[in-house]
C-alpha cells in the first residue's frame, strides 16, 4: 500500500492496525492538530497510562518521531495518514448526511485541483526542506522582480515596469531598491496576513518555517507570471498590442488564482481545517491585494 505523498509503499497490515485502533487514531490526530508535544503533554491531553502511550506510540513507528527537544511530532507518512484518517471521518459524515452532486464535484475534484494538500505537506513538521524552499523561493523572487521590473505588492503585480526612482516608506529609492524592498514587505506581509486571518478565521494557526516556505513557494506561479511578462513584452509595456495586453491579463489572473489555491492549501493543511475556511482567509488576501494596493 502506498500512502499519497509518501515515495516509498507500506505494509497493508501496518496501515490497518493503526486505522483500527482508537488509541493510535487519537495520537495521530493529536500531533497533527497540536503539530509537537512531549510525552508528558501527550499522557495529559489523551489520558492514557503509561505503558498503554508507550504501546501505541511503539506502534507508531513509522509515523511519529521525536525531534531534538525530545518532542514527538508526525512523519511525513504520519501527515499523509492522518488526511487518510480526516478524509475518512469526512466520508463518513457525508454518507450519514448526503451530498448533492455539485458539492461532490467540488470537494471530489474542484478542491483537490486548485487547492492541493501535497503541496503543503512535505514542509509539515520537515525544517531542512523548509529552510531550503524558502531560500530558494526567495531567490527566485528576486530574480523575477528585479529582470521584469514589475512591483509586487501582497499577490498583486503591477504591470507596467519601474523605470524611475521611487518613494517608498518615506524614502527615495533607485528603482532597483524599491523593487527589492516592496517585494520583502510583500512576503512578509503575505505571511502575517495570512497567519493573522487564520488565527481569527480557523480559531489556530502556528507560524512555523514549513508553513512560511509553503506560503513563499505558493508565490511561484506569481514569479513564472512576471518572467513570461518579460519575455512577451521586454519593458515596453503598455505600448504592446491590446491582444497582447488582453492575454497577459487573463494570464494573470489565472495563475493568481493557482497561487491563491496553493495559499489556501497551505492554512488547510497547517491548520488542520477544512478547504471552506481556508477560502475565506484566501479571499480576505485577494482582497488587500487589490483594495490596498498603493498602486
Amino acid at each position: 500500500m502506498s500512502l499519497r505523498g509518501v515515495k516509498e509503499p507500506l505494509d497493508v497490515d501496518v496501515v490497518y492496525s493503526v486505522l483500527g485502533s482508537p488509541a493510535k487514531r487519537r495520537i495521530i490526530v493529536f500531533l497533527a492538530e497540536k503539530g509537537a508535544a512531549t510525552f508528558s503533554e501527550m499522557r495529559r491531553a489523551l489520558k492514557m497510562s503509561v505503558g498503554t502511550l508507550y504501546y501505541n506510540l511503539d506502534g507508531l513507528r513509522d509515523f511519529v518521531t521525536r525531534d531534538e527537544a525530545k518532542r514527538y511530532m508526525l512523519t511525513e507518512r504520519g501527515v499523509a495518514l492522518y488526511n487518510i484518517i480526516k478524509e475518512g471521518d469526512e466520508l463518513i459524515r457525508n454518507m450519514m448526511s448526503g451530498r448533492t452532486l455539485l458539492k461532490r464535484i467540488v470537494d471530489d475534484y474542484i478542491a483537490s485541483v486548485l487547492a492541493p494538500h501535497q503541496i503543503a505537506t512535505p514542509f509539515y513538521a520537515n525544517d531542512k526542506l523548509s529552510a531550503v524552499t524558502l531560500a530558494a523561493c526567495m531567490l527566485l523572487g528576486l530574480v523575477s522582480v528585479l529582470s521584469s521590473r514589475l512591483e509586487l505588492w501582497l499577490i498583486e503585480v503591477k504591470l507596467t515596469p519601474l523605470m524611475t526612482y521611487k518613494r517608498f516608506l518615506g524614502l527615495v529609492m533607485t528603482p532597483e531598491q524599491a523593487l527589492v524592498a516592496e517585494f520583502l514587505s510583500s512576503v512578509a506581509l503575505t505571511v502575517l496576513l495570512v497567519y493573522l486571518a487564520a488565527r481569527a478565521v480557523v480559531g489556530r494557526a502556528r507560524l512555523t518555517l514549513g508553513f512560511a516556505a509553503s506560503l513563499l513557494l505558493a508565490y511561484t506561479p506569481i514569479f513564472i507570471y512576471m518572467l513570461i511578462h518579460l519575455a512577451l513584452t521586454g519593458y515596453n509595456y503598455p505600448l504592446i498590442p491590446s491582444e497582447l495586453a488582453l492575454m497577459l491579463a487573463i494570464v494573470q489572473r489565472l495563475l493568481q488564482v493557482v497561487t491563491l489555491g496553493f495559499i489556501t492549501a497551505t492554512i488547510s493543511v497547517f491548520c488542520n481545517t477544512s478547504i471552506e475556511r481556508c477560502l475565506l482567509v484566501a479571499a480576505a488576501l485577494l482582497y488587500a491585494s487589490l483594495r490596498l494596493s498603493p498602486h
